[in-house]
């Protein structure tokens, strides 16, 4: 389905939908197919009759700011100001001037007084996209604003007084930011008195088709995707979003011949890394099918790494993990649970054992998340940098011998990181294969055995 706004009234017209058009947005252009976004869509339209600020979170290009309009539009501001504000977007040393204003004469070329962001947005909406990007201090002001406490123009004497509503964005993880000191608290908590997190667009793909026969219909009306077309479109991971999806049709659309056209597959010009992935799927598959085997073969391609695939996909390790997960959980509950020797060799252990690394000439702790035949996961308060040789140093679970494992750092996510292992002598690798065969096993697996 598509969007479509209730009538918003305003404690002024009792009765016509009065709402002046946003310039360039309408969040009545929103697809919303899929049921996540449909709920998102719910919640957004009941908190926007509170007073009460909202934080979007989500990754770039998910339509956080399409989201916020929706809110705004939906809410008794709906007739008075809207004004968006990208955090990232204005230099460190301009962000208060821009935010709160100035007076004239306060610092060289402030030649008369400028009111701030929040001044244009008395009694409307706010909206600060990025705002995880704000300096610590412009949030410590940020916050007494929010708390209605009048603040002073940037050189001024006279305090201004605003009723603003804010609704944030950002496409980082503010909970992880708190701890590390690159976001306070108090603004966290009074930022995301309601939180809307929006769903990336690999993980809808109803949204998907809707958006792309949008794009479409805007250029030819007339036009249509080809099944496998359809079928790739669902298949890519989408890491750029709603904005890659669009482009990428777009640009298709402009290598049409005609307005009567049919967009094929060909025609959606893939990044090469996942061309051949989208050649070898078949017209017609289910979609959880054509999920699975993109991942899989973006796995074979990357040689098993976990890393690798993950960001070729577009996705983060732990969704994959996640899928893999499930993967195996429905192949065990199946009939047929034989494991070929091809995918005993992405086979991988999960385990949680304390372990020495070795590097930059350092020792230090650490722990063995999970190991396959080549490479491991681990976990350390040391900061590895990625590509760097790291030497594992652990005993084989079931064996007293110590073993050096070395390899080089191949994915990093905070304190957890990818190893990738190097050359093993013939003893220690078969060793290991052993053991992961035995754990294979106990997971309830068949093993298929080389000829």
């Amino acid at each position: 389905m598509v969007f479509t706004p209730k009538t918003a009234l305003s404690p002024v017209s009792k009765g016509e939908d009065s709402r002046p058009a946003v310039p360039g947005r309408n969040d009545s252009d929103l697809i919303v197919r899929s049921e996540s976004l449909q709920r998102i869509m719910r919640l957004a339209e009941k908190v926007a009759r509170h007073p009460a600020a909202v934080l979007i979170v989500g990754e770039t290009g998910t339509g956080k700011e399409m989201i916020a309009h929706a809110i705004h539009n939906h809410s008794l501001r709906c007739n008075q100001p809207w004004v968006d504000v990208n955090c990232a977007a204005i230099p460190e040393h301009l962000v208060e001037s821009e935010l709160f204003g100035y007076e004239k004469g306060a610092f060289s070329g402030a030649d008369s007084m400028k009111p701030g962001f929040f001044e244009l947005a008395n009694r409307g909406t706010l909206f600060l996209d990025e705002i995880g990007d704000l300096d610590l201090k412009i949030q410590v002001k940020l916050l007494r604003v929010l708390d209605g406490v009048p603040y002073y123009r940037l050189g001024g004497s006279k305090k201004v007084s605003v009723d603003v509503r804010v609704v944030a964005a950002t496409n980082q993880d503010l909970e992880k930011l708190v701890p590390a000191g690159k976001f306070r608290s108090d603004l966290y908590h009074r930022l995301a008195q309601f939180k809307l997190e929006v769903p990336p667009l690999r993980e809808r793909p109803e949204d998907v088709l809707g958006i792309a026969e949008q794009v479409l219909r805007q250029h030819y009306p007339d036009s249509r995707f080809s099944q496998d077309a359809i079928d790739a479109l669902l298949a890519y991971p989408w890491a750029g979003n709603v904005r890659e999806l669009k482009n990428l049709v777009f640009g298709a659309v402009l290598q049409a011949r005609d307005a009567h056209v049919e967009i094929r597959a060909a025609d959606l010009r893939f990044p090469d890394s996942v061309s051949a992935s989208r050649q070898t799927i078949p017209a017609g598959a289910a979609l959880d099918e054509v999920e699975k085997k993109t991942i899989l073969m973006a796995l074979e391609k990357s040689g098993g790494n976990q890393g690798k695939a993950a960001e070729a996909l577009g996705i983060s390790r732990r969704t994959l993990l996640r899928k893999l997960k499930s993967y195996r959980e429905a192949e065990l509950k199946s009939p047929a649970g034989t494991l070929s020797v091809g995918q005993q060799r992405y086979y991988r252990a999960q385990l949680e054992i304390a372990i020495k690394l070795k590097y930059a000439g350092e020792t230090a702790g650490a722990t063995l998340l999970n190991i396959s035949g080549g490479g491991a996961g681990v976990k350390t308060e040391r900061v590895l940098k990625s590509g760097a040789p790291v030497t594992l140093m652990f005993s084989i679970p079931g064996s007293d011998v110590a073993s050096e494992f070395p390899g080089r750092v191949t994915w990093t996510n905070k304190d957890q990181y990818g190893i990738q292992f190097g050359d093993l002598p013939a003893s220690l690798r078969t060793s290991l294969q052993r053991w992961l065969r035995t754990e294979m096993k106990k997971d309830g697996w068949d093993l298929e055995t080389a000829e």
